[in-house]
């Protein structure tokens, strides 16, 4: 509506200022003129009244009366002269204050369509009504009447009219001048509006057009230079809030921010797989939504102390260290929430017990061939025994136990050179039909002695199978394998190395029907000095590296090995190669 409008309240503010302005105006010329006219009218005629009065009394009577109809026609004016008795019936209906005036001689004049004193004498026009005392020795020896018709009358209409007239036009000409003004007024004001508008809904785009120089072209440029700064804020925020958040995301770390309540604000991806595994293991729900127990609980202690805390927590098998602080608001005393990191120390921890478990293997793996060896060179230097056949059995076990820990630091040296990528192979094309027959063949007097039937499948159509790799190396991988196999299967067993040809790959099985894995020691077999016996005895040899050496050499070749085992059955160990098709 208008009137909830700049312009129409603009508008209508200055009309009527204008319009009570002109009207005060024109009621104030209009008394003016109207007391300027008659006053001089009647000033005027009182004269003259004045004037009719002397020549009555001092002139004959028929002289006078000559005067008087000069007079009353030179002014237009009915007179009429009263003699007593009647001018003492009209006296007597004087009030007392025109009573007392005509006795001081001053003449009363009244002004309206008839005079209060007659009141059955009227006419139709405006006239003045003047009783004159006739005074002759301070005595009134009657009255002099006269009617005039009043002449300011019809100028005062004119001037009336003309007045409101002249308030009318000035009306409808301020009414535009108005409605301009305003308009002018206005318009920057509904620009400031509408950029005011799109900057609430993000839109900085927006420009005042700024045409003048004075407080609203000043506040027009003032709103463009906010809408700038804002806008080059806003984008300085939108990008540290996106830095922020891709630096929360990629943390492998967990994040989270919470309320009082315990309700998350903020978390990111690790913190929300924390959180809904636990969730789910707590409640049965896997929510993002509220703090776990244990979470809740050290954020009621940082509520109560006010400190950082830091604990370390085990979910679902994962060691976490958490740390969690306060969250304060702008004033730093009024606490909104908390925020807290979870750190996954599982592998850290891992890793370390991996070391230490690797140097008690190692000082386990050589201290028993260590003590043998100092043993029997003591024994030797003391001349223990004069039979030859005795010396030389002592010497064979030192030599034995020399090969064994070569072997073992052969086997370590090999497998850092693995792990650490330095591990220099001989590509070829290796046919894997030649390299099982080879390997097979020098397990057949071992598998005579132990009484284990070794068979080969798969490899006897004499077609190549062609993969690339190092001969040696794969060479080693089944040598280990059949090695591993021949050490867990008794006498009666069967240890099958199957070979099978696939579009993309070759699989090559070693299957045994040894004593097998326990399902909880499968995930294990890859470690160093694993073994599934926990009391380590040597009676079946080894050094507990074959397979994580294994492992390595076939994942260097861009393979993969996968084991399956069941207590009391046996044992496969599956290689899988890239295969190379080459027809010959």
């Amino acid at each position: 509506m208008i009137r909830n409008s700049v312009t129409g309240k603009l508008w209508l503010t200055i009309i009527g200022l204008f319009t009570v302005v002109l009207l005060l105006l024109s009621i104030f010329l209009e008394q003016l003129f109207d007391s300027y006219f008659y006053q001089a009218e009647q000033d005027r005629l009182q004269m003259r009244t004045n004037h009719m009065a002397d020549v009555i009394v001092n002139y004959r009577q028929d002289v006078a009366l000559i005067i008087l109809q000069e007079l009353a026609l030179e002014e237009n004016a009915v007179v009429n002269l009263i003699q007593p008795p009647q001018s003492d019936q009209l006296i007597a209906k004087l009030s007392l204050e025109k009573l007392k005036a005509l006795r001081n001689g001053n003449a009363v004049i009244e002004r309206g369509y008839e005079p209060s004193w007659n009141a059955d004498e009227s006419k139709k026009e405006l006239n003045f009504w003047v009783l004159q005392p006739l005074v002759s020795q301070g005595q009134i020896n009657g009255l002099l009447y006269v009617v005039q018709p009043i002449s300011a009358s019809t100028a005062m209409e004119r001037v009336q009219d003309l007045l409101f007239f002249s308030a009318g036009l000035g009306i409808v000409l301020a009414t535009g001048l108005a409605f301009v003004v305003s308009r002018n007024l206005s318009i920057p004001i509904v620009q400031m509006n509408k950029v005011a508008e799109r900057m609430m809904q993000g839109d900085f785009s927006g420009k005042v057009q700024v045409v003048t120089g004075d407080e609203v072209g000043q506040l027009g440029l003032t709103i463009n230079t906010l809408a700038h700064k804002l806008e080059e804020n806003i984008d300085d925020l939108e990008r540290e809030k996106e830095q922020l958040a891709s630096i929360i995301t990629s943390m492998t770390d967990g994040v989270i921010s919470a309320d009082l309540n315990g309700a998350i604000t903020l978390a990111n991806p690790p913190a929300r797989r924390f959180i809904r595994a636990q969730q789910l293991a707590e409640i049965g729900n896997p929510s993002d939504k509220q703090l776990p127990i244990d979470l809740l609980a050290f954020e009621k202690q940082v509520m109560k102390s006010g400190q950082t805390v830091v604990d370390e927590l085990n979910w679902q098998g994962r060691i976490l260290i958490i740390t969690m602080a306060p969250l304060y608001e702008k004033d730093g005393d009024t606490l909104r929430g908390v925020v807290a990191v979870l750190r996954d120390i599982t592998d850290e921890r891992m890793l370390d017990k991996m070391r230490k478990d690797f140097i008690a293997n190692v000082s386990h793996e050589l201290r028993t061939p260590l003590a043998m060896m100092q043993g029997y060179s003591e024994a030797l230097l003391d001349e223990f025994g004069d039979d030859p056949v005795q010396r030389e059995e002592l010497t064979n076990i030192i030599l034995d136990e020399t090969h064994r820990m070569r072997r073992l630091v052969n086997d370590l040296l090999d497998l850092a050179q693995l792990e650490a990528g330095q591990f220099q192979m001989n590509v070829e094309q290796v046919d894997m039909n030649h390299l099982l027959r080879r390997v097979v063949r020098k397990f057949t007097t071992i598998a005579h002695e132990r009484h284990v039937t070794l068979q080969l499948t798969g490899a006897e159509t004499g077609q190549p199978v062609v993969v690339l790799g190092d001969s040696d190396r794969l060479e080693q991988v089944f040598t280990n394998l059949l090695d591993n196999a021949f050490r867990h299967t008794p006498q009666g067993g069967t240890i099958t190395v199957l070979l099978t040809r696939e579009d993309s790959v070759v699989q090559i099985g070693v299957r045994d029907t040894g004593e097998g894995i326990p399902p909880e020691d499968l995930h294990y077999v890859w470690d160093r000095f694993y073994k599934v016996d926990k009391a380590r005895t040597r009676s079946k040899g080894g050094t507990g590296l074959g397979l994580s050496i294994t492992r390595n050499i076939v994942q260097s070749h861009h393979g993969d090995i996968v084991v399956e085992s069941e207590p009391g059955q046996g044992t496969t160990f599956n290689v899988l190669l890239p295969r190379e098709a080459i027809e010959k």
